[in-house]
């Protein structure tokens, strides 16, 4: 926290020596006065209420003094560090308070400026080694966890030691229902990603004593909020949380709206140790999911077994198939049809994925033929990318973007999508994000997203990288600036994610390119 103020609670029940602590320069000190209180009682109420970092009190009060402040506030909250303000018959208070954890003592009729800032520099210290100490504790545990969970994901730990220590690492939390959060991310963007998601945790892990995560694999994440009372309750939860992230990757040019997907399950209620493997394997992310669920899609396991309908059963299929056919020579129709008709059916039903592409290519052969049409030029091309798709929406998208084709031929890309190409290309340099672009092209970003793929025939994101990185090409390879300066010339300011990026983009790293001739 090297920027961040210190925030300090000052404690005393004589008003003149609060109004010559209220008028410390604490701003020089790298330091905020939060509050101020006359008496222990009141000062733990504000250290609940505000959680300063540091406290400076006098020993002897009225109602409850110094010693017994400091012992009731490390019982809760530890990391808070005390500074004691004692006169000389106070020294063996003092040295009573340093063995119950205050960090330092000043005379308090005498003290200067730079003894107060000295203290200040000393709990800023004391605040950082805490810090670190508990962070390296935390990721320890965290290991341990991760090794747990993925035994019980692989089919193990049904009893005994690995259950055991799982059920106590959580056990502050129970009654609890796990959340599992599923990545969906490009190779490329992996490292960013991952990198952004476990900050985003670990922040809500530190601000809040009731929130624990651990990762399960390469893709999926376990957390637990305690204090909730349904499996519905701990599902918008988890939303929320994807929310924060979505917000802080789009901040950082990462597009939503492609790329990348979280989808999260809840699982049931734990409150034993058995529930817990009941509750963890419930929440398995289902191949339905992926393939139907959107970006930042969060349920409940039994929201997410629902719906799961076979083709054969469903009474629309053949309705579905007479209307395609009814349809399939009018090409405005045809997509108003994918549309109005298909996407709804086929969400809503949420069939066997495999059995659904199958039908789709059963049933539009089956057009072609009753129609007696001409295969368009990309038929078959078309016919192996509706087989590939891994989502419901890219599938739809496929099946679109082949009637929009045929119709119109090969199409100038649109006005508003140039636009933006422009836009990007000359701020490169800044933080560009889908929205800021978006607003200035006068469309909405869902919907700019959309048509920015359908254009270009990539996502926003894919192509905002392609720029920096043919952009850092060219500056590596025609000017003397260094790695770090080409990074920041092109919008990425962290060396390290720059140096991945561009590895994973151009299969070397920056300095064997700058030093190689590829020109």
């Amino acid at each position: 926290m090297p920027n961040t103020p210190i925030r300090v609670l000052i404690v005393d029940d004589e008003l003149p020596l609060r109004q010559e602590l209220r008028s410390m320069p604490w701003h020089l000190f790298g330091a905020e006065l939060v509050g101020e209180a006359e008496n222990g009682e009141e000062a733990l109420l504000l250290c609940e209420e505000l959680k300063p970092d540091l406290v400076i009190t006098d020993i002897i009060m009225p109602i409850m003094d110094g010693m017994e402040l400091l012992r009731q506030v490390k019982q809760s909250f530890p990391s808070i560090q005390f500074v004691l303000l004692t006169s000389h018959s106070d020294f063996q208070y003092a040295q009573q308070a340093l063995k119950l954890g205050a960090l330092e003592y000043v005379l308090k009729l005498t003290f200067e400026e730079e003894e107060m800032k000295a203290a200040v520099d000393k709990a800023r210290g004391a605040i950082r080694r805490e810090s670190d100490l508990q962070s390296y504790e935390r990721e320890r545990k965290r290991r341990d966890i991760s090794q747990l969970l993925n035994t019980i994901a692989m089919g193990g730990a049904e009893q005994d030691a690995e259950l055991s220590q799982l059920w106590e690492a959580w056990s502050r939390a129970i009654p609890y229902y796990p959340v599992r959060l599923h990545v969906e991310v490009k190779e490329g963007d992996r490292f960013h990603l991952l990198h952004e998601l476990k900050k985003q945790l670990e922040r809500l892990e530190r601000e809040s004593s009731n929130f624990y995560w651990s990762p399960i694999g390469d893709q999926d994440f376990a957390f637990v909020f305690c204090n909730l009372h349904s499996a519905l309750e701990a599902s918008v939860q988890a939303e929320q949380v994807m929310r924060g992230i979505y917000r802080v990757l789009e901040m950082q040019s990462m597009d939503p709206h492609a790329g990348f997907r979280l989808l999260a399950v809840t699982g049931g209620c734990v409150r034993e140790p058995q529930d817990l493997i009941s509750s963890l394997r419930s929440s398995v992310i289902t191949e339905a999911m992926k393939f139907y669920d959107s970006s930042l899609t969060s349920l409940t396991a039994d929201q997410a077994a629902t719906g799961l309908a076979g083709l054969d059963d469903s009474p629309d299929t053949n309705q579905i198939i007479s209307k395609w056919i009814d349809v399939g020579k009018d090409k405005e129709m045809l997509v108003a049809f994918f549309h109005e008709t298909l996407k709804p059916w086929a969400l809503g039903s949420r069939f066997e994925p495999d059995k659904l592409k199958a039908f789709i290519l059963r049933t539009r052969e089956k057009v072609i033929t009753v129609h007696s049409l001409l295969r368009p030029s990309e038929f078959e091309a078309c016919t192996v990318q509706l087989q590939a798709a891994p989502t419901f929406l890219q599938l739809l998208e496929l099946l679109i973007r082949e009637q929009e084709s045929e119709a119109s031929g090969i199409r100038k890309i649109r006005n508003d999508v140039q636009l933006a190409q422009k836009i990007i290309l000359a701020r490169l340099k800044e933080a560009i994000t889908l929205t800021s672009i978006s607003e200035e092209v006068g469309l909405s970003s869902s919907y700019f997203s959309r048509l920015f793929r359908e254009e270009t025939g990539e996502s926003f994101n894919d192509y905002v990288t392609r720029m920096r990185i043919e952009k850092a090409m060219e500056l590596l390879q025609t000017t003397q600036l260094k790695v770090y300066e080409v990074a920041e010339r092109v919008g990425i300011p962290s060396y390290r994610y720059f140096s991945q990026l561009f590895r994973n983009w151009t299969g070397v790293a920056p300095n064997e390119y700058k030093r190689a001739d590829f020109k």
